[in-house]
Order: structure tokens, then C-alpha cells, then sequence
């Protein structure tokens, strides 16, 4: 996943954001929340880029945070 980030188009399928990046928010999101994404910066810009969506922030403002695992 962060090879394929790497190549600089900010997306997993290419320059703009599609289903394959909703697909893919998950697991990165699960692995962000294990502390996985220390050595991986290609996924935790990914990350970012998906929590600054306009989309994503409307999400949480109607449905509440989102959490992964209950402490």
C-alpha cells in the first residue's frame, strides 16, 4: 500500500479520489489505530488527505466520531 501511494497521485487508483480509497480508508485506519502507520508516511498523508475531505467532515458532524476500538 504506502508503493502504491508513492507514486505521488495522493490516491490508490490515480490522480483522483474514487471507491478504491473509500475500500482502502479502512484498513489503513485500522492499522493507524494499532500504531502502524509510524514508518509508513505515505499512509498516514493518505489519512489525512481522507479525514480533510469535506465529505468526511460532514460524516462526522451528522454521525459522531468515528472509533475502531472500544477502550
Amino acid at each position: 500500500m504506502e508503493q502504491s501511494l508513492a507514486r505521488g497521485t495522493g490516491w490508490f487508483a490515480g490522480e483522483r479520489f474514487t471507491a478504491a480509497d473509500i475500500q482502502m480508508s479502512f484498513p489503513v485506519e485500522a492499522a493507524a489505530v494499532r500504531g502502524g502507520l509510524d514508518s509508513h508516511p505515505q499512509l498516514a498523508g493518505f489519512l489525512q488527505r481522507i479525514h480533510a475531505r469535506p465529505a468526511y467532515q460532514r460524516a462526522l458532524a451528522q454521525g459522531g466520531p468515528f472509533a475502531l476500538a472500544a477502550g
